[in-house]
């Protein structure tokens, strides 16, 4: 089975003023960051940018764009936008929005992927949940995933009721929260 990293960097980033999927600090662009994190954990076969089609223009390297029917459907659309391309594959999941996830961590994911095929992996850090940094596989994904859009009920917990899901909580392991650390605004980062 393949992993192709996936950046999900198609959000409208109304928190952060302007498109924070492109928004430079570090002399990087801030998907670019997390595709470098891809990247460097050598898990990757392929890495791919979901975006949407006033974003791909601005992107660099492999794109899937938003299905028409499902734009502006969150997460969940650019995921659904993406397994249809990749239909067997495993998806290596990082929002650009979180450009500190380490390499060590998706190996941590990727390892509990492997050895939970039919799940879904997310991260946590206790209760909080991360699940757009995680591991979607698994069989009936692509035809789940159109089922949840196509009722507009577009949160991951909605979309998590009806799959198996399996959490990897960060306090188990020696890492650092912060690479979990969400930039909703430049105050985030600076």
């Amino acid at each position: 089975m393949k992993t192709v990293g996936i950046v999900l960097a198609g959000g409208k980033s109304t928190r952060f003023g302007e498109q924070k999927s492109l928004y430079e600090f570090d002399g990087r662009k801030m998907y670019e960051h997390v595709h470098d994190r891809l990247e460097a954990s050598g898990l990757c076969d392929e890495i791919i940018v979901s975006t949407n089609k006033t974003l791909e223009p601005h992107i660099d390297g492999r794109t899937i764009v938003d299905d028409e029917e499902y734009e502006d459907h969150g997460p969940l659309g650019g995921i659904y936008a993406v397994r249809k391309s990749f239909p067997e594959d495993r998806l290596l999941v990082v929002s650009c929005d979180t450009p500190f996830v380490s390499s060590e961590w998706l190996k941590a994911l990727h390892e509990r992927a492997a050895a939970e095929p039919d799940r879904i992996i997310i991260s946590a850090e206790g209760d909080k949940l991360h699940p757009t940094i995680g591991i979607y596989q698994g069989p009936g994904l692509e035809r789940d995933l159109e089922h949840q859009l196509q009722s507009k009920r577009l949160s991951f917990k909605a979309f998590f009721g009806n799959q198996d899901v399996s959490v990897l909580d960060i306090r188990e392991t020696g890492e650092d929260p912060d690479i979990f650390r969400n930039i909703n605004y430049k105050t985030d980062i600076e």
